[in-house]
């Protein structure tokens, strides 16, 4: 759908260059004239805008985007940690999560305003990395909600039967019992691995 706005666009903007290139007088002197020029003249530039920012909402939700910013490196890193208990390396090397946006589906809200939310905080971000100071210790800006890993694991089969979720699965969906909460899942994203070099397939 995007492509077909850009050139839609792209063709509009030429056509109207076309238009003022050989002469709008023609154009201008009847009414629907007046008016193909006035929308020529107001889509071109509203459909330019949409297609840079869908662009730019889609290319901002990369994981490659994520790990452009060197203090985010080592976090990319993280991913290949020998370690099944790590959450990040476990998602991303059994593909439970699409690669090429890792970050994004587990840092992102499932909420209606979670995208925005997500790409404020991303804001945050890069003004942190071109304007502020980057801390020593990255962390969250609140509590890692458990409704976004139940987004994809409430009803997945693997998640139900498992014997240590069979008797807090309750407590689990009405949020009085959170994944790290519990104490069951509480390494993330394991940066000592990395550090030490325990890496699966590094490259």
């Amino acid at each position: 759908m995007l492509p077909i706005l850009i050139i839609f666009a792209l063709l509009a903007g030429l056509a109207i260059v076309a238009l003022l290139f050989f002469g709008i007088e023609p154009l201008s002197q009847s009414r629907w004239g007046r008016i193909s020029l006035l929308v020529g003249i107001v889509a071109v530039p509203l459909l330019v805008s949409a297609g840079s920012l869908s662009t730019g909402f889609h290319q901002s939700s990369r994981t490659s985007f994520c790990l452009s910013c060197h203090e985010m490196q080592r976090y990319g890193m993280s991913l290949f940690a020998d370690n099944r208990n790590a959450l990040s390396a476990v998602h991303y090397q059994n593909r439970a999560v699409d690669r090429d946006s890792t970050c994004y589906s587990c840092h992102a809200d499932y909420a209606m305003f979670g995208d925005a939310k997500a790409k404020l905080n991303g804001l945050r971000h890069v003004w942190v990395h071109y304007f502020g100071k980057v801390p020593e210790t990255i962390s969250l800006y609140q509590p890692y909600k458990s409704a976004n890993c139940l987004h994809c694991h409430e009803d997945a089969r693997r998640f139900v039967e498992a014997p240590p979720h069979r008797p807090i699965l309750g407590s689990l969906y009405d949020g009085t019992t959170g994944c790290f909460a519990s104490g069951c899942h509480n390494v993330a994203h394991d940066m000592k691995a990395v550090d030490e070099h325990r890496l699966w397939q590094a490259k």
